[in-house]
């Protein structure tokens, strides 16, 4: 009796694993990833500071959550991707809101197109100056 239950259920659970399998392999996931800018140096401008690391994210991200620099206000902001001899690459904008004393900037980005290298992100609030980060996409 314990022989034939036990069989029912391996062979539920391998039939579950199957199903699971074979649906997952067709569901596409939005990615996401955290840049959190709330330790690193703000460098006003085009050129960021050199001392930082570059940022790195994959080229299959689609959405990013900035976690904006500590002291930084909520509002509407604006960002762009832009190479090292500042050819704008991607551009866009959001709305930053405090949270638990974190400033986050959620943006939608495709960067599927964009070769992996060496680039800029820079963020500004609507009006005011460009802050500059390294940014190495992968």
């Amino acid at each position: 009796m314990f022989a034939v239950a036990a069989s029912v259920l391996i062979v539920a659970a391998i039939a579950t694993w199957a199903v699971v399998y074979r649906h997952g392999s067709n569901v596409q996931v939005a990615r996401s990833v955290i840049v959190d800018l709330r330790n690193h140096s703000m460098a006003r401008g085009t050129e960021p500071l050199p001392s930082d690391p570059p940022l790195e994210i994959s080229r299959s991200v689609s959405h990013l959550d900035i976690y904006l620099p500590l002291g930084s206000s909520d509002g509407p902001y604006d960002f762009r991707i832009s190479t090292t001899r500042e050819e704008v690459l991607r551009t866009g904008s959001g709305f930053a809101k405090v949270q638990e004393g974190i400033t986050a900037l959620p943006v939608d980005v495709n960067l599927s197109s964009v070769s992996p290298d060496l680039y800029i992100l820079q963020i500004r609030k609507v009006g005011s100056e460009w802050n500059s980060y390294s940014l190495r996409l992968r």
